[in-house]
C-alpha cells in the first residue's frame, strides 16, 4: 500500500533495488537519492553483478544502481534481463578472495566499459565483493567477464574470443 507508507520508507524501499530500475523523486523538501560512500560489486550466485555506485556506464546516463549481466544470454546487454535463468548459467557468488590492500579513496565515480565482443571494464575505486559480503578484492581498475565462459569469474579470462561471445 504504497499510498499510506512514509516517504522516507518508500525512498529506503527503493533504494534497496539492485538494478535501479526503481528510483524517487521528493516533494517534501527531502534531497535525492545520494552517492554511496563505498563503490561496490556484488557477485550474485548464478546471476549478474549487482553494482553500486557513482556509475557511468558508457553510452548511458549516470546512475547510482544496475545490475549487469555476466551470463552472455541477455537482450539488453550490458544489463540483465533475468536470461541466466533460462539457460541455467551457473556461477559461485563466492569466487576465491584476492589480496588487495584498502583503497584510499572508498568512493567516486566508477566508469564501466563493455568493450564490443569482450568484457565488463571498471575504472575507478571498487571493492568487488561476494554476494554474501566478503571482500573478493579491492581495485581501481578490472575487467569482468560476461561471456559467461571465463573460469576465473567473476574476472575475464579471455574467454569470450573462444565461445564467440558477441555484444556491442
Amino acid at each position: 500500500m504504497p499510498d499510506s507508507a512514509a516517504a522516507e520508507d518508500l525512498a529506503a524501499l527503493i533504494r534497496s533495488c539492485p538494478s535501479g530500475a526503481l528510483s524517487y523523486r521528493r516533494h517534501d523538501g527531502a534531497g535525492p537519492e545520494s552517492v554511496p560512500p563505498v563503490n561496490v560489486i556484488r557477485v550474485l550466485e548464478n546471476g549478474p553483478l549487482a553494482l553500486h555506485a557513482d556509475l557511468h556506464i558508457d553510452g548511458q546516463q549516470p546512475t547510482f544502481r544496475a545490475v549487469l549481466c555476466r551470463c552472455g544470454a541477455s537482450q539488453n546487454k550490458p544489463y540483465c534481463d533475468g536470461s541466466h535463468k533460462q539457460t541455467g548459467f551457473i556461477a559461485t557468488g563466492e569466487p576465491s578472495t584476492r589480496e588487495s590492500k584498502p583503497l584510499e579513496q572508498r568512493d567516486g565515480m566508477l566508469r564501466v566499459s563493455p568493450t564490443r565482443d569482450g568484457p565488463l571494464v571498471l575504472e575507478g575505486n571498487t571493492e568487488i565483493c561476494s554476494g554474501t559480503g566478503r571482500t573478493i578484492t579491492r581495485t581501481r581498475q578490472a575487467a569482468l567477464c560476461r561471456c559467461g565462459g571465463s573460469s576465473n569469474k567473476p574476472f575475464c579470462d579471455g574467454s569470450h574470443a573462444v565461445v564467440g561471445f558477441k555484444a556491442d
